[in-house]
Parts: C-alpha cells; structure tokens; sequence
C-alpha cells in the first residue's frame, strides 16, 4: 500500500508506450485514493499549462522527442517523474535536469514509482495548504492592524461625533428659520450621526468584550498547575 493520494489531485502521464500508460492506471486503481489521470502522445503535446494538473509523469518517450519533452516539463513549478528505458538518458536527464525525479523504466519500476508518486502529491497538497494559511494569516494581520488603529482612534471619533450631534441638535431648535431643504438635511445628518454614534458604542462594546475574554484566559493560564503531595 503507497496510502491514499491527496484528493481532487491529478496527474499528466506523457509517453508515447500505451501499454505502460495501462499498467500504471491499472495497477493505480488498486490503491485508495486514484487520482484524475490524463494520458498525452509525445506527438500531441504542444505545451504544458502549469495549475492544470499537480504531478507530470515521463514515460517511455521516442528518443527523438525526449530532449524537447524534458525541457518543457522542467520549466515548471510542479514535481515531474522520469522513466527513461537507456542508462545513458537516465545519466543525462540526471545530470541536465536535476530538479527532475529521474528512475530508471524496467519491469518492476511501478513499485517504486506510485510511492514516489503518492508522496510527491501529498507534497503538492501541503504546499498549497501552507499557501492558504500564509493568505489567512495575512488577511488576518491587515484586519488586526485595522482593528488596532479603530480602537486607537475610537475617542477622536466619539468626539467628532459629538460634535456633529450637538451642532446638528443646535441648528434643528431654529429649523423654522432654515428652508424646508436646509431641514431636510440637517435631518438626515442628526440621523447618520445617531447612527454613527451607535456603531462607535458597539465597537467599544466589542473591545471591551474581548479584553474580558482575554483577561479570563490570562488568569486560567496563569493559574499554578496542582502538583501531588510528596510521599514522606
């Protein structure tokens, strides 16, 4: 067992053997976990668009070809498999191309390639968990740095606010001296204000929340574990 390949994972195999190409899918199928498989000739492959696929796997290739192929399959950034059926391709692609996993294409070699295959793929799959999670934690900054900035800047607003209340509630006592337009808007600018205010009070009741919260789990923390009593 070579355990279960990362799901939703797929995998390129160029060759131009189609009976290698049915061995490894059928041997594949024995194990848990197949992932998506897409056989390509040598002869219809023009590019590879990297993102499309997570493992390229090298079979038998004319030797013709074989240069060309190498090249293009090592200008990406994904794991790529060789079987190569000459020592002397096996000792120049390890040596031209090294980034490459390069074995050597004999009877047996499936047992030695779907571990390697497995493993790169599991590899893959971390990579992009590890992609996402740097996301997060950024995201996760930016929005704590936002935060801090709001709560630093809380009492400039409240004061702002305040203001713009107090002014707003003065001018409405002599709205019979404005025009009906002018009320209007020193309506609708009292209400946001309001409405503003309302938000400031949440956030600062937020705030005070998660201190509360913070200071809980400091002092469970900093409760001193219990220790057995030594035995006289």
């Amino acid at each position: 067992m070579t355990g279960a390949p990362v799901r939703d994972s797929h995998v390129i195999l160029i060759g131009d053997d189609p009976g290698f190409a049915r061995d490894l899918m059928s041997r594949w199928q024995t194990e848990p976990g197949l992932p998506g498989i897409t056989v390509m000739r040598t002869d219809l492959l023009t590019e590879i668009r990297e993102g499309e696929f997570d493992l390229a796997i090298v079979g038998a290739v004319r030797n013709k070809r074989l240069a060309s192929v190498l090249k293009m399959v090592d200008a990406g950034d994904y794991p790529v498999i060789c079987l190569l059926e000459k020592a002397t391709d096996v000792k120049i692609a390890k040596s031209g191309y090294p980034r490459l996993h390069v074995m050597h294409l004999h009877q047996a070699c499936l047992d030695s390639l779907l571990p390697l295959a497995t493993e790169c793929l599991k590899r893959v799959d971390l990579s992009e968990r590890v992609r996402r999670a740097e996301q997060t934690a950024l995201a996760s900054s930016r929005g704590a740095t936002l935060g801090r900035y709001m709560l630093e800047s809380r009492h400039d607003l409240n004061n702002s606010l305040t203001s713009v209340l107090g002014n707003a509630e003065l001018l409405l006592l002599d709205a019979e001296a404005f025009p009906e337009s002018a009320r209007d808007q020193l309506q609708t600018i009292h209400a946001m204000a309001l409405h503003m205010h309302e938000i400031m009070q949440r956030f600062s009741s937020v705030a005070a929340e998660i201190r509360s919260t913070e200071n809980s789990s400091q002092g469970e923390t900093d409760k001193p574990s219990h220790t057995l009593p030594s035995i006289q």
